[in-house]
């Protein structure tokens, strides 16, 4: 018994070690010394017979053996975390205070949904839901779940990639009758809503079979926020990006008409981003899996494998 638990603590501190780049900062992680975390590395190459990470004084990569183990040890370190969830008892119940930060515009909608489930199927359960589309530093605000879109682009920190967003091009039906036929050919001069940074610069338009073309767009007015953008398109002015799910009923209702019906733009990705702890409670297991049901369910949504 004591040779898998051995084997559990080399493979946590090498997710660890994989996870922040860095020995130092994996070793003030999980609580022991920075010379500990490098024998636990060295035993656990030992044990495989294959070198998993380059590292000197300026550096630090891992090797493809040790891209390979990253994957896997991930997997394995979830099967625990639920093996002793279950095992737990009572304890695995979720409790306390669940502190969870997500964009504004997604957040109004499937994040808000997802909370109020969880809510009513564990009533004693608190949760803090904070709505920014700023780069935020998940230790410096306590948060223990973040809700991208796009990538995670802080490499101290746990994603999970959760699904793929399709996204389509709308425009109001007035100011595409003021505009005219829109062709791929005239599309960068077409007035576009800009939303950084999901939609300017240039797009990647995706037709039926998989094809894919860039072009350039014209972004006179542009913002940040999903739903000033989306309000823009809707008071005509200009064409711009939405996902099915926000824009369904008004396409519908023929407030909005597509633009270019049979392409798409690139979809977006949704990942849940962690802080790198070995514990995690059971209230973020419980919204991770609440979110997982919730955004399944969401027209133009694909889930990943």
């Amino acid at each position: 018994m004591k040779l898998v638990h051995d084997r559990i603590d080399l493979l946590t501190t090498f997710l660890r070690i994989a996870e922040t780049g860095s020995l130092s900062k994996a070793a003030r992680l999980i609580g022991i010394t920075q010379p500990t975390a490098s024998r636990r590395l060295l035993e656990l190459e030992r044990l495989l017979g294959c070198k998993l990470a380059l590292r000197t004084t300026a550096s630090f990569s891992l090797t493809d053996e040790g891209r390979s183990l990253m994957v896997e040890a991930r997997a394995v370190s979830d099967r625990w975390a639920s093996l002793a969830e279950r095992i737990s008892g009572g304890r695995s119940r979720p409790e306390g205070t669940l502190r969870v930060i997500g964009p504004s515009g997604y957040g109004t909608g499937f994040l808000t949904d997802t909370v109020t489930d969880l809510r009513a199927a564990w009533p004693q359960l608190r949760v803090e839901l904070t709505l920014t589309d700023r780069v935020i530093d998940m230790v410096a605000t306590g948060a223990e779940c973040w809700v991208c879109v796009g990538e995670v682009r802080d490499p101290g920190l746990v994603s999970r990639h959760l699904g793929d967003m399709e996204r389509i091009l709308v425009a109001h039906p007035a100011l595409l009758r003021r505009l005219g036929p829109v062709t791929v050919a005239n599309l960068p001069r077409m007035p576009c809503v800009g939303l950084v940074p999901y939609f300017a610069g240039t797009v990647r338009l995706i037709d039926r079979e998989g094809r894919s073309q860039t072009v350039s767009i014209d972004t006179p007015l542009r913002t940040d926020s999903l739903l000033s953008s989306y309000r823009a398109i809707l008071n005509g002015g200009g064409i711009g990006a939405a996902a099915p799910w926000i824009c369904e009923a008004d396409l519908k209702a023929g407030r909005l008409k597509r633009v270019l019906p049979k392409l798409a733009l690139e979809p977006v990705g949704i990942h849940v981003a962690l802080p790198p702890d070995i514990h995690r409670p059971a209230r973020v297991t419980a919204f991770i899996d609440a979110l997982k049901r919730r955004i399944t369910d969401m027209r133009g949504f694909r889930a990943s494998e």
